[in-house]
């Protein structure tokens, strides 16, 4: 389990806080998304969660273990990530790349070994990208991108995986593309996944939990069922909405 613990943030030169008193856990095997609008603090928490950022008060709890304070190579041996944007300032092969998640099990003097080799070509095999290995990966989709992306954050092989807007660049077939082979991943590989999403509808039907977060609050937690509502969408993203009962699902649709 990942708990997040009453976190806050704010900058040395700011009196505002980006984050405040942000609490909340994610579970092996399930999708845990953060929902809100731009500014409303998704990348603050995940900085802070990478360790880019320091929180300037609460914690951040894996199997009981805070590991706030923990340097980067150890770090990287607990949390992978997925950024929304990559570009490689090489043509790299789409091998290459995946095989770049094995930099954390690699000593600095040494070199990829047969293991690693293995590894990378399992996940590019898990998520079904294997036919593109020896592609230059600046000249496949944004869709097939963003898979490699997530076959590199898997060959790092950490129990958790952050995902920033996996789906922001894409088009409509490859967001659920993306989100089935995410919800698949989680699942079979027993992950906790931690991601941000916009869209509300692709949140609920893809999560399993939902943090409803504005301004740096956390608004609601909970079941997508409990969370898509008129009333919440309403307060975060200041819009009149209509919710609709479907196939199990909330989903949502303006008001026109």
């Amino acid at each position: 389990m990942l708990e997040i613990k009453n976190l806050s943030f704010r900058h040395k030169d700011s009196k505002e806080d980006l984050l405040k008193n942000i609490s909340f856990d994610a579970y092996k095997g399930q999708i845990t998304t953060i929902l809100g609008p731009n500014g409303s603090g998704k990348t603050t928490l995940f900085k802070c969660i990478l360790g880019y950022w320091k929180p300037s008060k609460g914690d951040i709890i894996y199997d009981g273990s805070s590991i706030r304070d923990l340097s980067y190579s150890k770090r990287a041996k607990i949390l992978s990530i997925v950024p929304q944007e990559h570009e490689p300032p090489f043509p790299y092969s789409v091998f290459d790349v995946v095989l770049m998640g094995r930099a954390s099990h690699i000593g600095i003097f040494s070199t990829p070994s047969k293991k690693d080799y293995e590894i990378a070509e399992k996940c590019l095999d898990i998520v079904g990208i294997f036919h593109l290995k020896d592609k230059s990966y600046t000249k496949i989709s944004g869709g097939e991108r963003q898979l490699t992306l997530i076959a590199r954050a898997l060959a790092q092989d950490t129990p958790i995986m952050l995902l920033d807007e996996p789906t922001s660049h894409l088009d409509f077939r490859n967001q659920i593309v993306v989100l089935k082979k995410i919800k698949e991943i989680a699942i079979n590989n027993s992950l906790v996944i931690l991601m941000t999403l916009h869209d509300p509808n692709m949140a609920g039907i893809f999560s399993d939990k939902l943090i409803l977060i504005n301004s740096g609050l956390k608004i609601a937690e909970g079941r997508s069922n409990e969370i898509i509502s008129e009333t919440h969408i309403k307060k975060v993203y200041g819009v009149e909405v209509i919710r609709i009962k479907f196939d199990g699902y909330n989903l949502i649709h303006p008001k026109i």
